[in-house]
């Protein structure tokens, strides 16, 4: 056994002192870990400090003797960058796979061809590796855990490393797939099949070894309380165009989800949109004003359906005078661009996926979801984004969205973590009165007709023009990039909005 040359919590230290959730995680951890356990999963709400918490660990089990090694695996080049930041802040040495290094830290993608040199590491002595991110790896395990099949590259590749390693840590906030298929290397037990809501469920059920949800988050003040608008209109016109090219037949919705049921208009499409879209654009805009003139760093996150959408949004925001960082796959500097977006005081920034996990941006408060995903798992994951709290006084967020059935129950069972009675729908018209919100929170602020520039009105620069004020005509079209497949495009421009936008709003009352 090695002597202990630190305290566990870092009192003193350079590092941030752990919270009380990090503590009794690392505590229950070094309790479970054993050779007959040597598989630890840790599901904590995306935003609570699992890196921390994970980096901590190691550095208790390399000073209790142990373990030797720590190899750290993450989904993306972002990720892991910021996870070896953290390790060689918390264990004051390197983890870039060098000879006298204490462990490596690679991507996902990368593990299947450094296989080789990662078995090489394991073999210098006995390794804990984390895994983050864990549903990003499948398998399909028999409830006794000894078979596994259906195995994707990851998955094979983590197997075929975990028998070179000691321990293991799987991370995450959301510890399912969205195929349905299972997770290597973690504990399953069968679901009670008798339950009348067990039909629509797994029939086996994940075991965590660590739970903390977001309920626990939020009374501990480590995350913020998050307000889901969802936005609607009340009247929608459809004109589709006949056999004759002069004359058309025109249908009347009073839904979002109504004009959703068409065969051609999904909601893939919808959120490309112009008109919608920027509507929910200049809602979400709003909010971040309010935020900024509590907080003046407070930024907002768009998150778009591809680069080109991407793109046609940043262009808009700009055209409103906002700032913008624009960042996706095809930047060079992706990665320098969201380390700078953390220190800068730029407004928005847009993305596709870059920012949907494991990115750390705390000081965002504002999220605009115009992506065309609808995974339980792509919306948590974006949520998470927006509720990492950075001190006492930013205990809210606002999230916004278009009304979509599936995206709407996600949204409830997210709630469903909150403090009983706090979670509600709430229906209140846009071009009405304010929607009525608790007191803690800040009121909508109701953009603009964008139709209110008469003929004539002269328009101001973007520098010169009040946020939130949009014009008419010179936007970039956010229908950019490739059309949604079950899409006919001229049913799409034939689609039009009533000025009567309501928003659905879930929210602390």
């Amino acid at each position: 056994m090695r002597r202990r040359s630190q305290n566990r919590l870092l009192k003193g230290g350079a590092t941030p002192p752990l919270r009380g959730w990090q503590a009794r995680c690392i505590e229950t951890a070094l309790q479970t870990l054993s050779e007959d356990r040597p598989h630890f999963l840790c599901q904590a709400t995306p935003g609570a400090g699992k890196m921390l918490m994970s980096a901590v660990l190691a550095e208790e089990l390399l000073l209790n003797g142990s373990i030797d090694q720590v190899l750290y695996l993450g989904p993306t080049t972002a990720v892991v960058q910021h996870a070896r930041t953290q390790f060689e802040q918390v264990l004051g040495r390197p983890l870039r796979g060098n000879l006298h290094d204490v462990g490596a830290c690679v991507t996902y993608h990368a593990l299947h061809h450094r296989l080789g040199e990662l078995k090489t590491l394991c073999q210098r002595g006995r390794v804990l590796m984390v895994w983050d991110e864990s549903h990003h790896a499948a398998s399909q395990t028999s409830l006794d855990g000894e078979h596994t099949s259906g195995l994707n590259q990851w998955g094979k590749a983590l197997l075929s490393l975990e028998q070179h390693v000691r321990f293991t840590l799987a991370l995450s906030g959301t510890p399912w797939r969205t195929d349905g298929s299972c997770l290597p290397l973690l504990h399953y037990h069968e679901h009670d099949s008798s339950s009348p809501k067990a039909a629509h469920r797994p029939s086996r059920r994940l075991v965590p070894d660590f739970v903390y949800s977001l309920r626990d988050a939020i009374d501990d003040q480590v995350c913020r309380t998050p307000t889901i608008h969802l936005l609607d209109n009340r009247d929608i016109l459809l004109r589709t165009k006949t056999a004759s090219a002069y004359h058309s037949t025109v249908q009347r919705y009073q839904s979002l989800p109504a004009l959703m049921r068409h065969p051609k208009v999904p909601y893939a499409s919808l959120v490309r949109h112009r008109e919608l879209s920027r509507h929910l654009l200049m809602l979400a805009a709003g909010s971040l004003v309010g935020w900024r003139e509590q907080d003046p760093q407070a930024g907002g996150l768009v998150i778009a359906s591809d680069i080109a959408h991407a793109n046609a949004i940043a262009g808009l925001l700009e055209q409103q005078g906002y700032t913008t960082c624009l960042v996706t796959s095809q930047s060079p500097d992706a990665h320098e661009r969201l380390a700078s977006f953390q220190q800068a005081r730029t407004q928005w920034i847009v993305s596709v996926n870059m920012v949907s996990e494991g990115v750390d941006l705390p000081r965002l408060r504002v999220c605009c979801y115009l992506s065309h995903i609808k995974t339980e798992q792509y919306f948590r994951q974006a949520l998470g984004r927006i509720i990492r709290r950075q001190h006492h006084h930013d205990a809210l967020c606002d999230f916004y969205m278009l009304q979509d059935p599936l995206l709407e129950r996600y949204a409830k069972r997210v709630l469903e973590d909150l403090p009983e009675p706090h979670s509600r729908i709430q229906y209140s018209s846009f071009a009405g009165s304010p929607v009525q919100r608790s007191s803690l929170a800040l009121p909508i602020r109701q953009a603009p007709s964008l139709d209110d520039t008469a003929e004539g009105d002269v328009l101001l620069p973007p520098h010169r023009r009040p946020p939130g004020t949009l014009p008419p005509y010179h936007s970039p079209s956010l229908a950019a990039g490739r059309p949604h497949p079950e899409t006919d495009q001229g049913l799409l421009s034939g689609i039009h909005f009533s000025h009567d936008f309501i928003t659905h709003v879930i929210l602390l009352t």
